[in-house]
């Protein structure tokens, strides 16, 4: 995760002579805003605060990572060892909450490229949704990274550079932040999307510490190399997170006999006998495209030898989401992950499987471009054909012989 760094007010300090815990409790009486951060060989942690409440802590190890209240736990039991790093360094609070928005968020996408993203379309399209989105930005070509964060209809970030030889760190905020960002990723960049998992708040109301700021030298001074010994522990609460309602795998909400009749979409499946669809029906037909998804992905895969459908695909479903909502990545509602498709959404049949098809050719499109010699629509025709012939009955039920062969039509772009 990146942590963009912010104003220094004390760094590079030995664990050996601060005690974190004394540390915390004066931030908190002083109602500091920003973090501090713990460093040992292979570990990295924080502790978050804003207005003196500490709103969240992450650690990192070799092994994994944690969060929250046992990320705390673990920094303070760590930071009585020798020979660590202590810092602690001084934000605004909205960059605070975009930092614990994404520690606390939902993840939508991860490891979208900057070869197949528009990131500044990206950052339009998750402000016209009006939801609190937070996304994480990673340069390839530089250390360093940034967060954009989407609050109130309003896109700022914050984005931290390494300094060059010589030089100092380079860190931006607001719109300047969001500029550096946008052009920086032309360099090449991945991206991770969460989304917010409440509205967002100034604070985040925690208990403060029970006992009053320790007396006698502060825990960081420079004429005293010993930290106060005995401080009441720094106390925790975070936002709470409410868990998503019970949903299908599959289908969600939809019923199709409820939408069966709207005239507002230009497409029709090519058998109007079926229809209107049974939950069950719909399921199957979600299925099958699943398993259609997959067969182009299988088709790709194989003449490309490497792993570029996938972020293709999303891109597609990018281009087609403002004739097909319903397939908008951000929207979660269709989502695609190991062969597997899954839908909690409306949308009618016909609608469902064209714009799929239109997303699937736009893709083949895309990468048959970028590797004419892989002969990619031949392997893609071939996996296919192997799955009409293995689902003929069911590609016959729900007409999608035409469907496939859009797949395969040449793109008019």
């Amino acid at each position: 995760m990146i942590v963009p760094r912010g104003k220094p007010v004390h760094e590079n300090l030995s664990t050996s002579y601060v005690n974190v815990a004394a540390l915390l409790a004066e931030l908190q009486v002083n109602e500091f805003t920003g973090y501090v951060s713990v460093e040992f060989w292979g570990y990295t942690g924080y502790v978050f605060l804003s207005r003196g409440q500490i709103v969240n802590a992450y650690e990192a190890t070799e092994t994994g990572v944690q969060r929250e209240r046992q990320a705390l736990d673990s920094l303070l039991s760590r930071s009585q060892a020798r020979n660590g790093k202590v810092g602690f360094f001084q934000h605004p609070e909205e960059v605070i909450q975009a930092i614990t928005g994404i520690i606390n968020g939902e993840p939508v996408y991860r490891d979208l490229s900057s070869d197949f993203t528009n990131l500044e379309k990206l950052v339009e399209k998750l402000i016209k949704t009006g939801h609190v989105w937070y996304i994480e930005v990673l340069f390839e070509q530089e250390q360093g990274g940034g967060i954009i964060y989407i609050l109130d209809g309003q896109a700022e970030a914050v984005v931290s550079l390494a300094p060059a030889a010589g030089g100092e760190c380079l860190t931006a905020l607001g719109k300047e932040g969001l500029a550096l960002i946008y052009d920086r990723v032309s360099q090449g960049a991945t991206f991770h999307v969460y989304r917010g998992t409440g509205a967002p708040t100034a604070s985040i109301p925690v208990t403060k510490a029970a006992a009053a700021p320790p007396a006698g030298p502060s825990p960081v001074g420079r004429t005293s190399p010993v930290a106060v010994e005995e401080a009441a522990p720094p106390t925790l609460r975070v936002s709470e997170v409410h868990p998503l309602a019970n949903t299908s795998p599959v289908v969600d909400t939809v019923l199709v006999e409820d939408i069966a009749d709207s005239d507002d979409s230009p497409l029709e499946l090519e058998d109007e006998s079926i229809r209107p669809l049974t939950r069950e029906q719909y399921a199957e037909l979600v299925s099958l495209m699943g398993e259609v998804v997959h067969a182009v992905e299988t088709g790709v895969t194989d003449a490309l030898q490497r792993a570029d459908f996938v972020p293709s695909f999303r891109e597609a479903l990018i281009n087609v989401a403002p004739h097909y909502p319903f397939l908008d990545p951000f929207a979660a509602e269709f989502e695609y992950a190991n062969g597997v498709a899954t839908f909690r959404g409306k949308a009618r049949p016909a609608d469902f499987v064209v714009g799929l098809a239109q997303a699937l050719r736009l893709t083949i499109a895309d990468l048959a471009r970028r590797a004419p010699e892989a002969h990619l629509r031949r392997h893609v025709e071939t996996a296919l054909r192997a799955l009409r012939q293995r689902r003929r009955v069911e590609f016959e039920r729900y007409g999608l012989e035409i469907a496939t062969e859009e797949i395969l039509a040449p793109s008019g772009g």
